[in-house]
């Protein structure tokens, strides 16, 4: 009798499961075949009132699988059955792996509801630490800047270092070797998180020119909201990574840098620099201009 014509693997009638077929040797599991058999047989034997179509069924099953008779027969169906053992695993994965997708889907949308509440977070945190004519000055290191220019021989050290000053309004920005500060109303604070628990370059979005790959300075929301929100601060440490975001176009969201240190600015201090060190976005972009204006010129 073929194995294809058979409808269920004798091993399977003899109420044996793949991994305990697998797992015995041939002889000892022919012995534990025969012992099960004699069980059969004094429960269904027609001489003993059982059945007689279940008494043929367990006798052709022990038939093929007698391993003295038939050692080939014994081996193809055993291999058959094992194989079984391997479908199942790889089934079972598979059910795990969907369980944990649906596991991570349901807190990726968790995680959506509450972004805007830790962006509250983050504008409580700034109303509560500034008065009126106040404000947190931040000394950042840039680390994309650092990946993108640290390997060029002329590449000077302040161009890695910028200064921040923090605001309930408005934030003000420069790089260490700029004297003003260029000021940003729609540039919102997030909040900070612990450099530990982020490698942001692999989730910083790319440019690839001339076979050179170059970094921005910035994440995609959705990747911001899956990988790096549950780690997310309201409050500022330093050796933190800190991020913004435009609030007219929160598609993106922009790593400053590493926090380095911090200070709380006097009152003096913070109104010396918005009085004569601060220009508007909008003069720098004209200035800039004027000066691309006049080498064109020359």
């Amino acid at each position: 009798m073929s194995i294809k014509n058979k409808k269920r693997n004798p091993f399977e009638i003899f109420g044996l499961s793949p991994q305990i077929v697998k797992e015995l040797d041939e002889e000892v599991l022919f012995k534990l075949i025969k012992a099960i058999y004699k069980v059969f047989q004094l429960i269904y034997h027609p001489d003993k009132g059982g059945d007689p179509k279940k008494a043929l069924e367990i006798n052709l099953a022990f038939e093929n699988l007698n391993l003295e008779k038939n050692p080939e027969n014994f081996r193809n169906y055993r291999k058959k059955y094992i194989e079984r053992l391997s479908r199942k695993t790889l089934q079972k994965e598979l059910e795990e792996l969907r369980a944990q997708n649906r596991k991570l889907n349901f807190y990726n949308e968790l995680l959506k509801e509450k972004l805007w509440q830790y962006l509250e977070n983050g504008f409580e945190f700034l109303r509560k630490s500034f008065e009126e004519g106040s404000g947190l000055k931040l000394r950042i290191f840039d680390i994309v800047t650092y990946m993108n220019f640290s390997g060029f021989r002329n590449t000077k050290k302040q161009m890695f270092f910028k200064d921040l000053i923090l605001t309930k309004d408005f934030i003000l920005k420069r790089r260490a070797y700029e004297k003003y500060y260029i000021k940003f109303l729609n540039y919102k604070y997030i909040g900070c998180i612990k450099r530990e628990y982020l490698e942001p370059w692999v989730l910083l979005e790319r440019e690839f020119k001339d076979e050179t790959q170059s970094f921005k300075n910035f994440v995609s929301k959705e990747a911001f909201i899956k990988e790096c929100l549950v780690f997310l601060e309201a409050e500022i440490k330093s050796n933190s990574y800190i991020f913004f975001y435009n609030s007219e176009d929160f598609q993106r969201v922009f790593l400053e840098g590493v926090v380095i240190d911090f200070e709380k600015l006097k009152e003096d201090e913070f109104f010396d620099i918005l009085k004569n060190k601060t220009i508007n976005l909008e003069k720098r972009v004209e200035t800039l201009n004027n000066f691309n204006r006049e080498i064109s010129e020359f």
